[in-house]
C-alpha cells in the first residue's frame, strides 16, 4: 500500500516529502526489533522508552519511513535517509493507518467498558450470538474466544495479559477473523487502551457501560480524567446510529446516558438498564435460586422473567447488560433474553472449585477492586451456612488507596480474612499486605499464596465459603522483573485433591 494513501487520515509534516508517492509499505511497526524492509515504522514515546532512540535501528531493518510526534527533531531523524512524517497524535495516526492497511472487520462488533463486568458481559454476548448460530468470537482479558483455529489463536498469542490489544495486534486480528466468516464480534474496552488509541479504527456498533468505580488512579490522574477515558467509547468511536446501553444504576452511567441524549448530532441509540425506575429495560427483581438467579425485567409493557445459571446480584446486571446488547445487534429480544438461560460464566468470575472432602465450596473471582470484592462477598454470603472467608491482595505499582478500601470491605461483609501477595510487581510484598491489614487488624496475613490457599482450604469446611479473590483466571505471579507460573484455580484442585486423598487414606486405616 502507498504511504501516500496510510497517512490521509491524518495531518502530517513530512520532513522529507522526496518520493513520499511512490513509496510502497508493506507493514507496519511500532517496535525497532520487528521492522522488515518496506515498514512504516512508529517512533512513539512511552513511559519507559522513546521510540525515537530507536530510529536508527528501523531505518537500518530496511523502515521505508518513520512517523513520530511534533518534538523537534535530533541530528538522527533530521538528517535520515528516508522520509520522516510528523503528527499530533501518533498513536490516533498508527490506529488509523493500521486500519487501513488491514480493512476488514467482522460486520458487527460490539465494545464493552466499564471497572468491572467487562469479561463476563463480552463472553456472555459472544454466547448467545452462537446459540443463535451467529459466527462470533470474543477479545478481552481472556485473549481470543470462540475461534478453534491454530492460526488464529496463534494471531492473539500473547494478548491474555491485556484487556485491549494494541493496535498493531488488533487490525490484524479485526482482518483475519473477518477472512474467516466471523460476523460478530465482541471485544473489551479498557481505559487505557481507549486513552491509547487502541481501539481507533475499529467500527463500533453497539457499545456497553457497565459501571465505574476507584481502579487505575495510578495511571489516571483522578476519577474525572478515568471517566473521560471511558467515554470514548461513546463520543469518538461508536458509529454516527450506533447503540449504547448504559447500566444507570451507576451514577457515572447516569450520567453518561443524559449526555448523550443530548446530543442529537450522532443520532445514537440510548438504551438504559437497571432497577432504577424509568429504565428502558426496568430490573424488577433478583431472585437467588438454588443453581442461579431469577431476574424479573420488564421493558415497555411486557413483564419477562429470565433465569440464568449465574452466582451474584452483579451477574444479572452483566448478563442483562449482554442480551440487550446482542438485541440491539438485531437479535430478537425474546431470543436475547431466552439465551441467557444457556450461557455460562466466564473463567476466574465466580468459578466454583467442587470437590473439597469437607464439604467446602471454593470460589475463584477476578475482583480486585473495592467495589467488585464487596459485590463478591455480598453475592457469597448467603450461600454460607456457616462462615464467609475471603483470601486475597493487591498488586503492586498499582493505585495504592484501594487497598485500604479492600480490607475495608473484608472486614465487613468476611467472616474471616487471609491477606496474601497478588502480584507485587517491584514492591516490597509486605509494604502491600500492611496496607491492606490496617483496615483489617483481625485478617490472617500469609505472604506465600499457595501457603495461603493450602492452609484456608485446610481449616474451613462444611457449611463455609471461600472466595479466592484477584487473579481468577490469571496464570501467573508478577514478582520484581519475573513472571512465575501461578494458578489460584490449579493449587486449590492440588490440594483439595491431597486432602481428599489424605481422608480417603484415613478411613481405610
Amino acid at each position: 500500500m502507498l504511504l501516500t494513501d496510510l497517512i490521509s487520515s491524518f495531518a502530517a509534516d513530512p520532513h522529507d516529502t522526496a518520493g513520499l508517492a511512490a513509496i510502497d509499505i508493506t507493514g507496519i511497526a511500532a517496535d525497532s526489533r520487528a521492522v522488515t524492509a518496506g515498514d512504516l515504522f512508529f517512533a512513539l514515546a512511552g513511559s519507559h522508552a522513546d521510540g525515537r532512540d530507536f530510529a536508527a535501528a528501523a531505518i537500518t531493518a530496511g523502515a521505508a519511513a518513520i512517523v513520530t510526534d511534533m518534538r523537534p527533531l535530533d541530528d538522527a531523524l533530521q538528517n535520515a535517509t528516508i522520509p520522516v512524517l510528523q503528527t499530533d497524535n501518533p498513536r490516533l495516526a498508527m490506529a488509523q493507518a493500521a486500519a487501513r492497511f488491514w480493512p476488514r472487520q467482522p460486520a458487527m462488533i460490539a465494545a464493552v467498558t466499564g471497572t468491572n463486568g467487562k469479561t463476563s458481559t463480552v463472553e456472555f454476548m459472544r454466547q448467545i450470538w452462537k446459540r443463535v448460530t451467529w459466527d462470533s468470537a470474543s477479545i478481552g482479558t481472556l485473549g481470543m474466544q470462540g475461534i478453534e483455529s491454530r492460526d488464529m489463536q496463534g494471531t492473539m498469542m500473547g494478548l491474555a495479559a491485556l484487556t485491549t490489544p494494541d493496535a498493531l495486534r488488533l487490525h490484524p486480528a479485526l482482518h483475519q477473523l473477518a477472512g474467516a466468516g466471523i460476523t460478530h464480534l465482541a471485544i473489551e474496552a479498557s481505559s487505557h487502551g481507549l486513552e491509547q488509541h487502541r481501539l481507533d479504527g475499529m467500527n463500533v456498533h453497539i457499545a456497553g457501560f457497565t459501571n465505574l468505580s476507584r481502579d487505575h488512579l495510578d495511571h489516571h490522574p483522578d476519577m474525572d480524567a478515568y471517566f473521560a477515558a471511558k467515554t470514548r467509547l461513546f463520543t469518538d468511536l461508536l458509529m454516527p446510529g450506533g447503540a449504547a446501553v448504559i447500566n444507570i444504576d451507576d451514577a457515572h452511567g447516569a450520567r453518561l446516558a443524559a449526555q448523550l441524549r443530548g446530543d442529537d448530532s450522532r443520532e445514537i441509540v440510548v438504551l438504559t438498564i437497571g432497577e432504577t425506575k424509568g429504565a428502558d429495560f426496568h430490573i424488577q427483581a433478583i431472585t437467588p435460586m438454588e443453581f442461579g438467579l431469577d431476574i424479573t425485567v420488564a421493558h415497555g409493557h411486557t413483564v419477562m422473567r429470565v433465569p440464568v445459571a449465574l452466582a451474584g446480584r452483579f451477574q444479572a446486571m452483566n448478563a442483562m447488560t449482554a442480551a440487550v446488547m446482542a438485541h440491539a445487534s438485531g437479535l430478537a429480544l425474546h431470543d436475547s433474553l431466552g439465551a441467557l438461560a444457556y450461557v455460562t460464566g466466564a473463567e476466574g468470575r465466580m468459578q466454583l472449585i467442587a470437590g473439597h472432602p469437607a464439604g467446602l465450596r471454593v470460589i475463584i473471582d477476578y475482583a480486585h477492586t473495592p467495589d467488585a470484592l464487596r459485590a463478591a462477598l455480598v453475592a457469597l454470603r448467603p450461600e454460607a451456612g456457616n462462615r464467609l472467608a475471603v483470601l486475597f491482595g493487591a498488586g503492586g505499582d498499582r493505585d495504592p488507596g484501594k487497598r485500604p478500601m479492600m480490607g475495608a470491605a473484608a472486614a465487613e461483609l468476611a467472616d474471616l480474612v487471609f491477606v496474601t501477595d497478588d502480584n507485587p510487581r517491584s514492591e516490597a510484598p509486605d509494604a502491600i499486605r500492611r496496607d491492606i491489614i490496617a483496615a483489617c487488624p483481625q485478617a490472617r496475613e500469609i505472604s506465600d499464596r499457595a501457603e495461603a490457599i493450602s492452609v484456608a482450604l485446610s481449616e474451613l469446611g462444611h457449611d463455609d465459603v471461600l472466595l479466592i479473590a484477584g487473579k481468577g483466571h490469571e496464570n501467573f505471579q508478577l514478582v520484581g522483573d519475573e513472571t512465575l507460573p501461578f494458578s489460584d484455580a490449579s493449587v486449590a484442585r492440588k490440594v483439595i485433591g491431597d486432602l481428599a486423598s489424605t481422608r480417603q487414606q484415613g478411613a481405610q486405616r
